[in-house]
């Protein structure tokens, strides 16, 4: 059975939203306890609602308190490292964007320059220090080539780096 699109807004009616809600739940705390077996980790879960007195902790109590206790220990650099308000999510979704558009337009840049040179119009004064940097770039890259080339054959291993 096909799935239809799904608006992300409050559900008005009641019922249909308990419904959903005690859906989701199940599917949530079905993926949670997948990720521990499958991958050996330790994971609870605290779900409020107004459907139930309470809250619901998921594998049980005891296993809460010991992971919430494990977490409280860690320094508060450690406890709040990947922790994001939607703030620092859209800071960090434009610096990534930031980032891929700076390198599309390098290369970009690099597919013009190569064109230009290839069409002998290097004489345009214009381009004369594009070129010239792109002239490094290329040196730098064999250069980096040969070390690599020359580190194969001693037997070393190497690491990509980008």
């Amino acid at each position: 059975m096909g799935r239809r699109k799904v608006t992300h807004q409050l559900i008005s009616d009641n019922a249909t939203r308990r419904v959903t809600f005690r859906k989701r739940k199940h599917g949530l705390l079905k993926k949670l306890k997948e990720l521990t077996i499958l991958c050996g980790l330790r994971a609870c879960a605290i779900i409020y609602s107004d459907y139930e007195e309470g809250p619901e902790v998921w594998p049980n109590r005891k296993e809460v308190r010991v992971l919430l206790n494990r977490f409280r220990a860690l320094p508060v650099e450690k406890q709040t490292k990947f922790m994001m308000d939607q703030k620092d999510l859209m800071n960090r979704m434009i610096q990534d964007a930031k980032k891929r558009l700076e390198k599309e337009q390098m290369h970009s840049r690099a597919m013009e320059l190569g064109l230009i040179a290839s069409s002998n119009d290097i004489r345009d004064a214009d381009y004369s220090e594009d070129l010239v940097k792109a002239a490094d770039v290329v040196e730098k890259k064999i250069k980096v080539i040969r070390e690599r080339i020359k580190a194969v054959e001693s037997g070393a291993t190497i690491l990509m780096i980008e």
